[in-house]
């Protein structure tokens, strides 16, 4: 992405009319990356304690949870940038609509 795009995206989330909504989809990935890392500490602790009984039921715990974690990680990271791109283009069309309207 060309620096002028990226000088724009900064200068209309640093400039938004949606501050709380922008807030919020913060806090929402944040509760994901943090499902995310529990989902993965709970698949550890239950795949080594697996393994004492059986090894093979263990380790396709661990690589299972492996796998769910980063899904729910990725997952939140899409649905954050997904829902950025929703509140970045209710910005642009705000902006394009106040510079039309007073004649800028």
């Amino acid at each position: 992405m060309n620096t002028s795009k990226i000088q724009y995206l900064e200068s209309i989330r640093s400039n938004t009319a949606y501050p709380v909504y922008r807030g919020f989809i913060g806090t929402i990935a944040l509760i994901g990356y943090l499902l995310a890392g529990a989902y993965v500490l709970l698949a550890l602790i239950a795949g080594l304690g697996m393994m004492a009984n059986s090894f093979m039921s263990g380790l396709g715990i661990l690589l299972l949870g492996g796998v769910g974690a980063a899904l729910v990680f990725f997952l939140a990271k899409f649905f954050k940038e997904a829902a950025q791109i929703l509140v970045d283009i209710g910005d642009s069309i705000a902006e394009a609509n106040s510079r039309t309207h007073t004649g800028q």
